[in-house]
């Protein structure tokens, strides 16, 4: 009877401190500590779990809780770095699309209407970037690659000239 006991417990302690082992190894990873937030948990419910029917083996049960506690930490600790970036992104992209427009701008009075070309040559290759500041030009550029002519409306208005033709 107390060989049976003794089974169950290690197999709580053994339980608790791999699932602690996992969660660790989750937490220290950037983005998936998030994750090792559930077994973390578990490793500390089954330490405690062990830990409260004393008999032998308890080593690996508080290895499971301390390891356990560690990892669950780890996992918060990124939560709250996650948090804190995701309020200051708001500000990141403002201050990016703010200088574009700038730059695009300048580009607009330095150059005026005229095509830009960069040309830019390493050894044997060349790429070679044309650019327009003309807006009207580029509108209508778009409009040619989108194909926003209506299709539909064109030939529903050539219907009534073939109507009125045919008279």
């Amino acid at each position: 009877m107390e060989e049976e006991i003794t089974n169950k417990q290690s197999g709580v302690g053994v339980g608790a401190l791999v699932t602690a082992i996992i969660a660790f190894l989750l937490a220290v990873v950037p983005c998936l500590g998030l994750i090792a937030i559930i077994p973390a948990v578990i490793a500390i419910v089954l330490a405690i779990v062990g830990l409260s029917r004393s008999n032998g083996n308890q080593g690996m049960l508080v290895g499971g809780l301390v390891v356990g506690v560690i990892a669950l930490m780890i996992s918060v600790s990124q939560s709250f770095v996650i948090g804190k970036i995701a309020n200051n992104s708001g500000k990141w992209s403002n201050d990016i699309e703010k200088v574009i427009r700038d730059v695009t701008d300048d580009i607009q009075k330095e150059f005026g209407d005229n095509e830009i070309t960069i040309r830019i040559n390493n050894d044997d290759e060349t790429v070679e970037i044309k650019a327009s500041a003309k807006k009207d030009e580029l509108k209508d550029r778009l409009e040619e690659l989108e194909g926003t002519t209506d299709t539909v409306k064109t030939e529903a208005e050539k219907e009534p000239l073939k109507e009125e033709e045919q008279k």
